[in-house]
């Protein structure tokens, strides 16, 4: 009997014990229950308080009048890809840059893939991107302008804004004390303590051109713009190499850094490359003028794995240039900025050989008469004969001769 009761004790024991830890287990799940719904609900909350904030300025923006890209969508692509290659690129540093514009479509449209759900690329083209921290970005389609915007003190918190493009009065991306503002139609969408100031510069330029319709780019301009960029300093370097009746039209920072020391310079005429290693020293400076080479290419090694659309353009690649039967090559470039130069290197050849083409034209001066004046001479011989010097025969005779003349 004493066994009997030690079983039945220890099986109450021990059913107490189970029910003991199956009673804390079910409080803890009750208790990370509550817990999770209580972070659920903060997230709601937070996620609320970012859409209802984007909301607010999606709102205000639409209560703007005008239209900004009163244009058709070819006209607007077509001007931003020449304004991308001819004032953008030159003495700019796309690895230091956060704006993208078009042509470079495969960078804008996975940016836009991976924030923007309300982004269709079967009906939309990219023309320009602004990207920040923390998901912040501000994406231009042919079709709208997309935002994406931080809840502040929680940056895991994000919520896309979207304005039609015909509701779009003005943008602006300017410098205003230690940040970097983007507005719509005066609506401020997006801020960053950390940006690139020749962005700053290039975007205000480019809204310029679009709301004044100033769609034409003449190469006066893109030399002035890129003196402006590379400073006095470097300009007088350049001097030492390209004329003052050469206009400048691109230039590149050797490795794509504005702290280098070498570069790429491209006029209308010739190509000066400086070297790093011997800054300032003449005989690493090679000219190429365009009349000489023959030919430009780039030469570029991948490995199949990376996804060329997106990097191809900025990685490194050799430039092979050949002049008079020899080739140089030259490899702090990147593959956007060698094709630029081919691009600036073939325009300039063409216009070079319809120059010459051309018929020549000779000018010549009719040379000054030389043969005395009768009315002159004539007039002298009658002071001749006033003073007696000849004879009245003489001056008729004389007078005869020059009346013949006339």
């Amino acid at each position: 009997m004493a066994f009997n009761d030690f079983l039945k004790k220890a099986k109450e024991s021990a059913s107490t014990v189970a029910q003991s830890a199956k009673t804390a287990m079910n409080e803890q799940k009750e208790k990370m229950a509550a817990n999770k719904a209580e972070r659920e609900l903060v997230k709601a909350q937070k996620q609320g308080e970012i859409d209802n904030i984007v909301a607010g300025l999606t709102e205000q923006i639409n209560a703007a009048s005008g239209n900004l890209f009163d244009m058709d969508s070819n006209t607007l692509l077509s001007f931003t890809e020449e304004f991308y290659d001819k004032l953008y690129l030159p003495a700019h540093s796309v690895s230091a840059s956060y704006l993208t514009f078009h042509p470079n479509d495969k960078k804008i449209e996975k940016q836009a893939g991976k924030s923007l759900p309300q982004y269709d690329a079967a009906s939309e083209k990219p023309v320009f991107m602004l990207l920040g921290k923390n998901s912040q970005r501000v994406i231009l389609s042919t079709k709208a302008l997309y935002f994406v915007k931080t809840l502040e003190g929680d940056v895991l918190f994000n919520s896309c804004g979207v304005i039609d493009i015909n509701k779009i009065a003005s943008l602006s991306y300017s410098a205003e004390g230690e940040n970097f503002i983007f507005r719509v139609n005066g609506v401020e969408v997006f801020r960053e303590a950390k940006a690139f100031a020749l962005d700053v510069d290039a975007f205000d330029e480019y809204v310029r051109r679009i709301a004044e319709k100033d769609f034409t780019i003449t190469n006066e301009q893109i030399d002035a713009l890129i003196k402006k960029k590379i400073g006095e300093n470097i300009l007088k370097t350049v001097r030492q190499y390209v004329y003052e009746d050469e206009l400048l039209l691109y230039f590149a920072w050797g490795g794509d850094s504005l702290s280098a020391k070498d570069f790429v310079v491209c006029s209308d005429k010739q190509m000066v490359v400086l070297d790093r290693e011997a800054f300032g020293l003449t005989k690493n400076v090679k000219q190429f003028y365009y009349e000489d080479v023959t030919s430009m290419a780039t030469l570029q090694e991948t490995n199949g794995l990376i996804d060329l659309a997106l990097t191809a353009a900025f990685s490194f690649c050799d430039l092979e240039i050949s002049v008079a039967g020899a080739k140089e090559k030259l490899q702090t470039l990147f593959t956007y900025e060698a094709e630029k130069v081919i691009k600036v290197y073939r325009d300039c050849r063409r216009s070079i050989k319809e120059e010459a083409k051309k018929p020549q034209v000779v000018v010549q001066q009719a040379a000054a008469s030389t043969a005395p004046d009768p009315l002159e001479q004539l007039e002298k011989l009658n002071k001749l004969k006033e003073m007696g010097v000849i004879s009245e025969e003489e001056f008729n005779a004389k007078k005869a001769d020059l009346l013949s003349k006339l």
